[in-house]
C-alpha cells in the first residue's frame, strides 16, 4: 500500500436530515412533491443521520420514514442534552422503538450524552462518541463501520477535501467509514471524485 493511499477500505456518503444545506434546490427534482422526498433520497443513498432536531411529531414521522424505506435502510440517530431534556424526548424514544429500531444502526453523541440514555438504548444500539473538534466519531466496539460529520457552509475547497481524505488515512479506526454530511451538493459531487481518486 502507497502513502497516497488511505487505510480505510471504503468511505460511504449520507445525509445529516433529509434534505441539508442545498440539496432540496440541488439534489431534489424541483417538481418533486414534498412527501417523496424521503423515498427519492432512500433510492440514492442507504443510510441516513437523522438530527436531533428533525422530530416535530415523532409518532407520524417514525411511521412515515420507515414506510418510505426499504427494509434494508439505515437510521442513525443524533442525540443531544437539549433532545434529552426536551419535553417530547419520551415520544421520540417510543416512536424509535416502535418503527425504527430494527433498522437504527447507531447512535451519534457526546460521552456526557451517552451516559444520560436509558441503559436499553446503550446495550442496544453502537454509541459513536463524537469528541469536541473532531469530526470523526470514536469506533464503538459493537459498531461495523465508524462515522463521521461533516458540517459546512461554504462548498469545500480541493485542498479541504483532500485534508479530509488525508485525517482518514490518518485516524480512521476501521476500514469502513460513513461521512454524514450537511453541506451544499456540490461539495457531495467533489467528495464523489475524491473516492473515485482514492479507490474507496
Amino acid at each position: 500500500m502507497s502513502d497516497s493511499q488511505p487505510r480505510f477500505r471504503s468511505l460511504e456518503l449520507a445525509a445529516c436530515g433529509w434534505s441539508p444545506a442545498d440539496w432540496q434546490r440541488m439534489f431534489y427534482p424541483e417538481d418533486l412533491p414534498g412527501d417523496w422526498r424521503v423515498s427519492y433520497y432512500a433510492n440514492e443513498f442507504a443510510c441516513v443521520l437523522l438530527p436531533a432536531t428533525a422530530w416535530e411529531n415523532p409518532s407520524v414521522q417514525a411511521t412515515f420514514w420507515q414506510a418510505e424505506v426499504q427494509p434494508d435502510f439505515r437510521f442513525y440517530l443524533e442525540i443531544t442534552p437539549q433532545l434529552l431534556q426536551g419535553e417530547h424526548w419520551q415520544k421520540v424514544r417510543g416512536a424509535v422503538e416502535k418503527y425504527l429500531s430494527p433498522q437504527v444502526e447507531g447512535v451519534l453523541l457526546t460521552t456526557d450524552t451517552a451516559e444520560a440514555l436509558p441503559s436499553d438504548w446503550q446495550t442496544h444500539f453502537p454509541m459513536h462518541v463524537q469528541q469536541p473538534n473532531d469530526w470523526l466519531a470514536v469506533m464503538p466496539v459493537n459498531a461495523e463501520v465508524q462515522t463521521a460529520v461533516l458540517r459546512a457552509n461554504q462548498p469545500l475547497t480541493p485542498q479541504a477535501l483532500r485534508q479530509i481524505f488525508e485525517h482518514l488515512q490518518i485516524q480512521a479506526g476501521h476500514p469502513d467509514v460513513i461521512l454524514f454530511l450537511d453541506v451544499p451538493w456540490g461539495t457531495v459531487e467533489h467528495l464523489r471524485l475524491m473516492q473515485q481518486l482514492y479507490g474507496v
